[in-house]
């Protein structure tokens, strides 16, 4: 029968599962993981009085207002988010009907796989290395469920050199074991929240609140020299549609695209792409060559079937200037509502007896010459003709009130034009040579349709504010975005800082390389460099049965070598000690004796120390098995005296 768990025990098993369930708890929302930490906390607050137990009726009970509350919360017990908050809640609920060493071992399997798949929530480094805490502190807490008496340093260094010895075995499977190209399973999508732009619709306003947003929207890196900061054009959504407040994009979409020419270099990189939610791809304006599993549209937007729900590496290719050809949609793209904004309308207007580009530079220079300011906090457009109270009264806005002006302005002079968003500029890491693009890099621009050239990028904001488009967004607003609050050391601008930043991202884009997207296309080429061309050929066979004999072969030659069994606690150490000591007497401790068994053998082959050894013997005995601290002093002191 299993022995009963102490209160020590008890207490330990809750700060073990408050460990583990803290990744999962900080992702659900705020009310269901304060009731839920709240009752483990008071488990843990318990344990100690024994009063944390409670009848079997009472456990069920809390397991079944649990699931409740998880429902409440997700509207399913189901799909990753609500089954995750389901596990954790359950696990919570068997921690108060644990009263034995073999309830703790279920919880402590518990425990492994709540550490596993908490690599549901992301892959980061940071939860990578939280995970392997966990795994420790697991093993560490099975390791004093079996054997008590063990110190808990002791139990620490025992359980960090059991993890330490299966990382060369893990990462042999890592690198070598093979992978498929899909999974064999998946979860139900969640209603991931989307972040960053939107390809449903844009307004003025809508961009400059991710001004403050600094996480990576996405990296790209250069395969040789990169374009100049102002051609870093990511190009996103496309906006056609027009209803007086809001730019939608086009319904009627045709799926072939004009054919594009390109008249001037090529550049060729790769993209990291962050999760986002939503179907559409980045790429440097315009692409020429981009993923099969990619397609683009009609309004040269660069979509793919499915949602971006995990992080996408994928190569592309892109002409910096370039030529379209046919006019297919661009009666869409000159439609405005009617009876809005009359005097923009009128303005432009008076620019059609131009040719189509002299109306473009006509516009373009009408907003140089009226006194515009690009600034971080546009004040709110509020009246029916939204566009006339920009262009004539506010004369302030962001990147999206001049694109949304320009487009209206460009429509009424009868020039087709349409809004593309996306992203403009990044910061160059020269720690690993490539160009982090954040949230606050959001930007908006309009394509105008010209006879001889096709669709051509415009953009406004570079009339208003050059530096914003040669400079990029973080050095031109720098100063406009930190906390003067805070110290200058603190400031994210602040050189150590951003120094810091920098490092700190190229070890996360590493990690996001050569860990997270190590699929099987990655492993394929990797095996083709090392001469192996499938994994049925005898070169495969070769590095992964070596390497498997290699890392087996040295945990045994380990295990048959050591001299004693790993020390289990202060006293079984010192009495290693010892016998150390009697072996330049001729004396060896055969590994199946005990330590009564050792002493009379010695005993009778040595009688001259048997007093001492009898002294030693039972002080260890004392020590070890009555866990006598008095005994343990004097264990210390005796084998120190013996010569």
């Amino acid at each position: 029968m299993s022995r009963a768990l102490n209160p020590q025990e008890q207490q330990q098993l809750g700060v073990l599962m408050l460990f583990v369930c803290l990744p999962h708890l900080i992702m659900q929302t705020p009310w269901l993981s304060g009731l839920l930490g709240l009752v483990l906390l008071t488990y843990c607050g318990l344990s100690p009085q024994r009063r944390a137990q409670i009848p079997r009726h009472l456990s069920l009970l809390l397991s079944i207002l649990s699931l409740l509350l998880v429902y409440q919360a997700h509207q399913t017990l189901m799909g990753r988010e609500g089954g995750i908050a389901v596990l954790i809640a359950l696990c919570i609920s068997k921690l108060y009907e644990t009263r034995t060493v073999r309830d703790a071992h279920a919880m402590l399997l518990l425990a492994f796989f709540a550490t596993g798949i908490s690599f549901l929530h992301g892959q980061a480094p940071w939860q990578a290395a939280l995970a392997g805490l966990a795994l420790v502190a697991t093993v560490c807490i099975a390791l004093r469920l079996e054997n008590n008496a063990l110190s808990l340093g002791i139990s620490i260094k025992a359980a960090i050199k059991i993890c330490l010895q299966a990382i060369p075995l893990a990462a042999l499977l890592f690198i070598l074991f093979p992978r498929l190209p899909a999974p064999l399973w998946s979860l139900p999508n969640d209603k991931a929240a989307r972040t960053g732009l939107s390809g449903e619709r844009m307004s003025p306003g809508s961009l400059n609140q991710l001004i403050q947003d600094d996480r990576i929207a996405f990296r790209a890196e250069f395969n040789g020299t990169a374009p100049a900061q102002s051609q870093l054009y990511w190009r996103g959504p496309v906006f056609n549609q027009f209803d007086g407040q809001y730019w939608l994009p086009t319904t009627a979409n045709s799926s072939k695209p004009p054919q594009i020419i390109a008249r001037g270099p090529q550049a060729n990189y790769s993209i990291t792409l962050e999760p986002h939610q939503q179907n559409w791809l980045l790429a440097l304006d315009l692409p020429t060559e981009f993923p099969q599993s990619a397609m683009l549209n009609s309004q040269l937007q660069l979509i793919q079937q499915s949602p971006i729900n995990q992080r996408l590496r994928y190569s592309a290719s892109s002409t910096l200037h370039w030529q379209t050809l046919g006019d297919t949609g661009i009666a869409a793209a000159l439609q405005l509502p009617p009876s809005l904004n009359p005097k923009t309308i009128s303005l432009a207007q008076s620019w059609r007896q131009q040719a189509p580009a002299q109306r473009v530079q006509s516009g373009l220079q009408w907003l140089k010459n009226q006194h515009f300011s690009y600034t971080l906090t546009p004040p709110l457009l509020e009246k029916k003709d939204r566009i006339d109270e920009f262009l004539f009264e506010s004369k302030q806005g962001y990147c999206e009130h001049y694109a949304s002006a320009f487009a209206v302005l460009m429509r009424a002079a009868n020039v087709p034009a349409r809004i593309v968003t996306g992203y403009q500029g990044g910061q160059f890491n020269p720690n690993g040579n490539y160009y982090m693009i954040r949230q606050a890099d959001a930007h908006a621009w309009v394509e105008v349709w010209l006879p001889e050239q096709g669709w051509q990028r415009v953009d406004p904001t570079f009339v208003v504010s050059p530096t914003r488009i040669e400079n990029g967004f973080e050095n031109s607003f720098a100063s406009r975005l930190q906390n003067d609050a805070l110290p200058s050391l603190l400031n994210r601008n602040a050189t150590f800082i951003k120094a810091m930043r920098l490092h700190l991202d190229a070890w996360v884009n590493h990690w996001n390389q050569w860990v997270i997207a190590y699929d099987s296309q990655r492993q394929l080429n990797l095996l083709q460099r090392l001469g192996i061309k499938d994994f049925l050929s005898w070169p495969f066979m070769l590095y992964f049965g070596g390497g498997l004999l290699i890392i087996l072969g040295g945990f045994v030659f380990y295990f048959l070598h050591r001299n004693q069994a790993p020390p289990t606690d202060i006293a079984n150490q010192l009495f290693i000690r010892y016998c150390k000591k009697l072996q330049r007497y001729q004396l060896y401790k055969a590994p199946h004796e005990t330590a009564s068994q050792f002493a009379t053998r010695c005993q009778t082959a040595r009688p001259e120390l048997a007093a001492n050894m009898i002294e030693i013997t039972n002080l260890y005995l004392a020590a070890r098995y009555a866990q006598d601290p008095t005994a343990l002093a004097q264990l210390k002191m005796a084998i120190k005296r013996f010569a």
